[in-house]
């Protein structure tokens, strides 16, 4: 194989890649396989999302998470297109991607929130009606900023300069000392924040309802899931998102839907959260999944042509991609992974040698990711396909390890857990399973 087709292959393949519903490598595998009534993850997560907003009268809020890289993004775009739709939706659909306005490694507050969504909201709302973006200094950002010094002398007397009011909320994110300032400028007077927030976002739903004929705004708040922090404040970070989202989150209910993507590590921590499983490449029992693995084997597909598989894995192919397939434990960015670090190689067919070091790179990633005062949580979820918390160390456990994904989730008429295949193998769980087996009158998986 010549190296232009290596590096096309290679390149449709990157594992940290969401994909856009128009993209011919995007496989809806929910739809995948209905003709056998199968859904590889349950439900069809786009229309269950879809059919909670358009037959609700009043404003939807809702939590959705998942592993990184279970296709959490994709699933939201493609939920977006379908409402955008006139023909199906008929909403305005505004998309935030958190990374761009949020300092994610920091306490989340819902300052950055609101401000986020009403400014994002009127730019959308403005360009749908004009075409035209919102001049710099006008708009929301401006009349946030005229409020915020008539209520903070330091930043009247321009302690706080702000070069571009139409980056307000950028300059937000990346200087800790502006948020800061802002944040307490808020809290004193947060009340009344909440009450323009409220009637701004009113007032756009009326444009978008009576100017562009819409059926409303919904709001998808994206990679606020990538809340995580560093080793120092991770505690913090979560704690602070677990303030956030949880208790009802009132101060995130809004005259308009909005979902928001939350850690999968506040699973254990919040109720009411839709947690966006694994492609089910093996049963509750063990046992393979032959139509999950088919669904897998056809999102590889999209990516490579079944010709490029026959060259790179020869005449082992298709027993190498099932084991690819169920090594992953149904894990979308790992399958794609494993199929890039296949294209890698430079000699095809792949010998034993290259094919096991693949396995091997992804086993020696999940040991250094768990660390041994887990492994007593985690063969408790093994043996009983749930997540208990039931002291301060198995919720450390739990965070760390949902948020590392060696704990995958599975929805296929009942929601249960287990671990991925790697962390599985790793001896001191295979340990800590058996004894509590023995603990357990010997009973075994």
């Amino acid at each position: 194989m010549d190296l232009q087709t290596r590096k096309k292959y290679y390149n449709r393949c990157r594992p940290y890649e969401s994909l856009e519903p128009y993209d011919d490598r995007n496989l809806d595998v929910d739809r995948f396989g209905n003709e056998q009534n199968f859904f590889a993850r349950g439900v069809n997560w786009t229309d269950k999302l879809y059919e909670e907003l358009i037959l609700s009268d009043e404003p939807v809020l809702k939590f959705f998470t998942g592993l990184p890289g279970s296709g959490k993004t994709t699933e939201l775009k493609r939920l977006q297109k379908k409402l955008s739709d006139p023909n199906s939706g008929n909403f305005s659909t505004v998309y935030i991607n958190a990374e761009n306005f949020i300092d994610l490694s920091d306490k989340i507050n819902v300052f950055d929130i609101l401000a986020t969504i009403v400014s994002e909201t009127e730019k959308a709302v403005k360009v749908s009606e004009s075409g035209e973006p919102i001049p710099e200094g006008e708009g929301y950002l401006g009349r946030l900023w005229h409020w915020l010094t008539e209520n903070d002398i330091a930043l009247k007397n321009g302690q706080f300069t702000v070069p571009n009011l139409g980056k307000l909320t950028w300059e937000i994110k990346n200087r800790p000392s502006l948020r800061n300032r802002i944040r307490e400028t808020v809290h004193g007077h947060f009340t009344q924040f909440l009450a323009d927030v409220e009637q701004e976002l009113v007032t756009l739903k009326t444009r978008a309802e009576k100017r562009l004929n819409k059926n409303g705004i919904v709001v998808i708040f994206d990679a606020l899931d990538k809340l995580r922090g560093y080793f120092e404040n991770w505690h913090e970070v979560l704690e602070s998102a677990e303030h956030l989202f949880g208790s009802g989150a009132p101060h995130l209910q809004l005259p308009i839907h909005v979902i928001y993507t939350v850690p999968a590590a506040l699973a254990t921590r919040i109720r009411g959260i839709d947690f966006l499983p694994m492609i089910k490449v093996r049963h509750k029992n063990g046992e393979p999944c032959e139509d999950g693995i088919d669904t897998a084997r056809e999102l590889i597909r999209r990516r490579v042509p079944q010709p490029i598989l026959d060259q790179i894995f020869g005449k082992k192919v298709e027993r190498r991609i099932r084991d690819l397939i169920l090594g992953s434990g149904g894990y979308l960015r790992e399958i794609v992974q494993m199929i890039q670090a296949a294209v890698r190689e430079k000699t095809y067919p792949l010998d034993d040698r290259a094919y096991d070091l693949i396995f091997t790179s992804i086993d020696n990633d999940y040991r250094r990711l768990v660390p041994g005062e887990a492994f007593d949580w985690l063969a408790h979820v093994a043996r009983t396909r749930f997540l208990t918390v039931t002291d301060g160390t198995h919720r450390a456990a739990a965070d760390q390890m949902l948020a590392n994904h060696a704990v995958m989730c599975y929805h296929n008429k009942e929601l249960w857990y287990d671990l991925h295949p790697s962390v599985l193998k790793i001896s001191g769980v295979q340990e800590a399973i058996r004894k509590m087996e023995m603990e357990n009158g010997g009973v075994s998986l």
